[in-house]
């Protein structure tokens, strides 16, 4: 099972941590190294300008310093990571990075007026991550742009469920047990 460009939603028993009501987006998985991933459904309220007072966003894009500010998971919680579009020819949409100068290229790219940035990011080690789908944490979907870019972060969770064809989670379960 490969999950790279795929995202994981949170089912209901994964209420008590931040990953509740998630979103994560899978940046990379490998059977050896285990995966990585962001939380693209949760917005700090804060927006990059006020959070990166050393960045001046308005200068690769004027629009980008009034973009919001995400929690993307509980590893290097104190660095903010870049969501940019892959460089590498072998099917991932997207990579994710805490290299600044991603910011110019980004910019004068295709991709200039969506940026995605986060504090932290989410790491699960080998295997671990197959486990927990198997073990019903999470559903999975595979993974288009426009759920990061074109959807409302507070929309993002019940958007996932909708393009799996979820409209109540709780038809989902029989005695705690996923029969979708």
């Amino acid at each position: 099972m490969n999950l790279t460009n795929h995202y994981l939603i949170a089912l209901p028993n994964k209420s008590n941590d931040m990953f509740s009501s998630s979103v994560v987006y899978i940046t990379e998985h490998r059977n050896i190294s285990g995966a990585i991933g962001v939380i693209i459904n949760k917005p700090l309220g804060r927006t990059l300008k006020n959070a990166f007072k050393d960045v001046d966003f308005a200068q690769y894009n004027p629009s980008w310093s009034n973009n919001s500010l995400y929690l993307g998971g509980p590893v290097s919680n104190d660095n903010g990571f870049v969501l940019q579009p892959a460089i590498t020819t072998d099917g991932k949409m997207f990579e994710l990075t805490n290299n600044r100068n991603v910011l110019d290229k980004i910019a004068n790219s295709n991709f200039k007026n969506n940026l995605f940035v986060a504090i932290g990011y989410a790491s699960w080690m080998s295997e671990q991550l197959e486990n927990e789908v198997i073990n019903n944490s999470w559903l999975v979907l595979k993974a288009g742009q426009e759920l990061i870019f074109d959807i409302a972060p507070h929309k993002r969770y019940n958007e996932a469920l909708s393009l799996l064809g979820v409209k109540n989670l709780s038809h989902l379960y029989n005695s705690g047990k996923i029969i979708a």
